[in-house]
């Protein structure tokens, strides 16, 4: 029963994945793809770690991955903003430069 608990999580996981690849293979500018992103990096790592956590006792690799996606949670939104300033940035530059 916890086996396909798990499955189901992880097919959400591949799901959401490739909806967000979805997302920013059809999207032109890079601040909008960047908003693509987030569901790999926040939602497709919670359901690795409820699957994780369906499936195993509380041992020292469900910690990892609990920690790893507590690091995930906390810096993306923090790369994305930096990430969309220096596009900005760049985008302006280039235009002043015309």
């Amino acid at each position: 029963m916890s086996n396909d608990i798990a499955a189901v999580f992880l097919a959400i996981a591949v799901v959401m994945a490739v909806l967000s690849v979805l997302g920013v293979g059809l999207m032109r500018r890079a601040e909008d793809q960047l908003h693509y992103l987030v569901p790999v990096s926040v939602l497709s790592a919670a359901a690795m770690v409820a699957a994780m956590v369906s499936v195993e006792v509380f041992d020292a690799r469900t910690l990892k991955t609990m920690l790893v996606f507590a690091v995930l949670a906390v810096l993306n939104p923090v790369l994305v903003h930096a990430t969309a300033r220096a596009a900005r940035a760049r985008d302006d530059e280039q235009a002043r430069l015309q």
